[in-house]
């Protein structure tokens, strides 16, 4: 998981518990590991859009796919389509 930062102390913050949400939502709670301030917050994740296709896709997930990813296949498929011809 990412590292975060207290936004007050900018001291270095830990996961105290997290909790799914949804299949691509997940809410963390983090406190910060100075004891002189120990102020707690909440973080959400969430998974926006798709890198890379998955070799095992859930129906029931329907991410957009990044814009820089589909120029990338896009490029892929064209330099395919000029080497076939």
């Amino acid at each position: 998981m990412a590292a975060f930062f207290c936004p007050h102390c900018k001291g270095r913050a830990k996961t105290r518990t997290s909790r799914g949400l949804s299949p691509t939502l997940r809410e963390l709670i983090y406190q910060c590991e100075d004891p002189e301030c120990s102020y707690s917050f909440v973080v959400q994740a969430e998974a926006v859009r798709t890198l890379s296709p998955s070799g095992k896709p859930d129906p029931s997930i329907n991410l957009p796919q990044s814009p820089i990813a589909l120029a990338r296949a896009q490029s892929t498929s064209a330099d395919t389509t000029s080497a076939a011809a």
